[in-house]
């Protein structure tokens, strides 16, 4: 009988480290994809949009491998709150960072097809944000894998450089636009503010990772930015 408790237990334990697994390896798939975007806009390397092209299916299938994974887990081993609190929220993880996969393939996809190459003090600028992006999901990654709760804390209060540097870059673009320029320079321009808006936009997503992290730690929602902490938190039903 214990041998077979403990079978039945090893075979848990193994089903939610392979749903850790899972998330981890999209998650590094997601870091790969804007690294090959910092070229494409460094670039305008139209093989390398290809390649993130190419793996954008990938990323799809590692979204529906958690989601198939997570539900098999609930329905037939009917976890206690701590480890279904810890899968259920895998699964808004890989959400986020299918998301953050689309963003990369659309601003590489708009980049490809700029009408004018950009000034390079503007492509410099965008390049530095897209660094911070890339940072930031790198640390969230660490976070992931270590359930480093400070480590993500620290995501969520670096999110703040992400926005700024957003701030100015759009006022940069806007004042180059109320300029006299061509048509052809305004559809770039435009171009170049989705892109950055995008980025933005990556950033509040990793953010999000890294509150799913701090919720999967410690059970409690938690707002790190105001350090407000939500009063719901999840019990673990085995104490």
């Amino acid at each position: 009988m214990t041998d077979y408790r403990e079978h039945i237990v090893k075979s848990f334990d193994d089903e939610i480290s392979n749903v850790v697994h899972l998330v981890t390896q999209m998650a590094t798939l997601v870091e790969e994809q804007y690294k090959l975007l910092y070229h494409v806009i460094d670039t305008g390397s139209p093989a390398t949009t290809e390649d993130i092209l190419e793996n954008e299916p990938k990323l799809d299938n590692y979204d529906a491998e958690i989601r198939d994974a997570v539900i098999t887990l609930i329905t037939l081993r009917s976890p206690v709150a701590v480890d279904l609190r810890d899968v259920l929220t895998s699964l808004k993880i890989s959400t986020d960072l299918e998301r953050l996969g689309d963003y990369a393939k659309n601003i590489a996809m708009r980049v490809s097809t700029l009408e004018e190459i950009p000034d390079t003090a503007i492509k410099n600028d965008i390049l530095r944000l897209l660094n911070l992006v890339q940072v930031q999901l790198k640390k969230v990654i660490d976070a992931y894998v270590s359930r480093n709760v400070e480590k993500a804390k620290e995501v969520i209060k670096s999110d703040i450089e992400i926005d700024k540097t957003y701030d100015v870059i759009y006022e940069k673009i806007v004042d180059m636009i109320k300029g006299k320029v061509s048509k052809l320079r305004l559809l770039t321009y435009t171009k170049l503010l989705f892109a950055i808006k995008t980025l933005e936009r990556a950033g509040d997503h990793i953010e999000n990772v890294a509150e799913e992290i701090h919720f999967i730690v410690t059970g409690e929602n938690l707002d790190l930015k105001s350090g407000k902490m939500n009063s719901d938190t999840v019990k673990d039903q085995s104490e």
